[in-house]
């Protein structure tokens, strides 16, 4: 009996001491649940947290590609805006310069024309002076026979006025070529072939004149006066002061 109580009581004891450490195992449960428990908020609020600034920072992200993309597409449209304006620029300016360039054709094509008329005209006028220069020259030319340098005349009459002898009737002969004498006015003024009676007497005493230097119609010169002044300086070469009287 003695020994059942011992056992009792021990086992009471023991009993006693387990409900100590049961007691004990759940305080420190409950303590562990509760640190599981805060530590499983902390890391709820953490994932939160972390969960909140990826968004926010997805957010802000996005943000930026968006301001960007918007950006992008301004600087886009304003770079199509400046080439569209300078290439209607380059356009105006083309017109602008093919229209002057235009212009400036029909301004050498009005021109040209307006020459090519003048030019015209002035050949008309070049032939039409032609025209009447040939019948002025055809007219002058028909009419020759009684055309006279009264100069000519003037400074021939003082030449043969000065001259004595052989000179004096070469000047006569011009004088009479000039004036076209018949056979008859050149017996008269003693320089035809035969000089009447008197001219046959002097010339069957007195000895023949010398043939002349040249002939009055191979006389050069465009006109009766250089023909005149060709023939003085054939014929009286040898007199340089009478020569220099002639015109």
């Amino acid at each position: 009996y003695t020994l059942a109580i011992s056992q009792r009581d021990t086992a009471r004891a023991e009993v006693q001491d387990l409900q100590q450490q049961l007691a004990a195992a759940r305080a420190d449960l409950d303590l562990a649940n509760t640190d599981r428990n805060r530590a499983l908020m902390a890391n709820e609020n953490l994932q939160t947290a972390l969960e909140s600034f990826q968004n926010e920072r997805d957010a802000e992200i996005a943000l930026l590609l968006e301001q960007r993309a918007a950006a992008e597409d301004a600087i886009a449209a304003a770079h199509e805006a400046s080439l569209e304006a300078m290439r209607e620029a380059n356009v105006q300016q083309m017109r602008d310069v093919q229209y002057a360039a235009d212009k400036s054709v029909q301004n050498t094509l009005t021109e040209m024309d307006k020459m090519e008329v003048t030019i015209q005209d002035c050949r008309k006028d070049n032939l039409n002076l032609r025209k009447a220069l040939d019948e002025a020259i055809s007219q002058l030319q028909r009419n020759q026979e009684d055309v006279i340098d009264r100069s000519l005349i003037k400074n021939v009459i003082l030449d043969w006025h000065g001259k004595k002898g052989k000179a004096k009737r070469d000047v006569m002969i011009l004088l009479g070529s000039i004036l076209h004498f018949t056979e008859d006015e050149k017996d008269k003024a003693f320089i035809g072939e035969g000089h009447g009676t008197l001219g046959k007497v002097v010339d069957a005493v007195a000895a023949p004149l010398p043939p002349a230097k040249l002939n009055v119609d191979k006389i050069e010169g465009d006109t009766v006066r250089e023909k005149w002044v060709n023939f003085l300086l054939a014929e009286t070469g040898e007199d340089g002061s009478n020569e220099d009287a002639a015109p």
